[in-house]
């Protein structure tokens, strides 16, 4: 499983590196947020909510954000690749079924990387102030949620089979998980429903695990409770892929 799973990923990573201008254009949204409405936050005045403290919260939830978009539209290339007869090839051949998606997930999880590198970079330049330990603790729940959302897109790609299909559920999943996550603000300031309907988002367990991880606050109780359910999530939606593609 290993060697199929790095065997994948370095033919996957072989085929990125000819085409740079998806993690240039990748990092554009996440940047237009951090620069646009980044500047807006420092007259910030909310009810537990010191100006200075909102781009704190701000730039962390960015990660997610950057995750989330980056991953969720991942499994278009793979609707290519089938059409391609790229997938049929690959499931007769003697590698695991598994260590297809996988190699793919890690492949996304360096390009979406190299992204959330920059993205932070950028941010400290801003203002951040977040401690080292915290933001390596972000970036290991950041990469979780990439290979949870990636495999949950190529194994509803390997589903449809359909990029009209694809792009309409995608579309319409992706903006509640993003508004439900508290990645713009704090959902502290929202009614008790709205929080109450959160808590079944794990982006939303993982933006406050970030936000809390970079101020230094270890022991929050959403750590370890983003990094359990994001594990289970990703258990899950490789079994759904795996099975689809089996039945490819």
């Amino acid at each position: 499983m290993l060697r199929d799973t790095g065997l994948v990923f370095v033919y996957q990573t072989r085929r990125l590196m000819r085409s740079p201008v998806v993690i240039v254009v990748g990092i554009m949204q996440p940047l237009l947020w951090l620069l646009l409405f980044g500047p807006l936050l420092k007259g910030l005045t909310a009810p537990g909510i010191d100006s200075s403290e909102a781009f704190d919260l701000f730039a962390p939830g960015l990660l997610v954000l950057l995750a989330l978009y980056g991953s969720l539209y991942t499994g278009f290339e793979l609707i290519s690749e089938w059409k391609a007869g790229v997938v049929d090839r690959m499931v007769v051949s003697p590698m695991r079924t598994a260590a297809l998606i996988l190699g793919k997930a890690l492949r996304d999880v360096l390009a979406i990387g190299i992204q959330g590198v920059i993205l932070m970079l950028v941010a400290f330049a801003m203002g951040l102030d977040a401690e080292l330990t915290g933001v390596l603790v972000a970036f290991g729940l950041f990469a979780v949620v990439i290979v949870m959302a990636s495999t949950f897109s190529y194994a509803v790609a390997l589903t449809l089979r359909d990029e009209n299909l694809m792009s309409q559920m995608m579309g319409f999943l992706s903006l509640p998980l993003l508004l439900l996550s508290g990645v713009v603000l704090p959902l502290s300031l929202a009614p008790d429903w709205l929080r109450h309907v959160a808590q079944a988002n794990p982006f939303y367990h993982v933006v406050m695990a970030s936000r809390s991880s970079m101020a230094g606050d270890f022991g929050d109780a959403s750590l370890p409770i983003a990094l359990v359910s994001c594990t289970v999530l990703t258990v899950l939606v490789l079994r759904w892929a795996v099975g689809s593609l089996r039945r490819v």
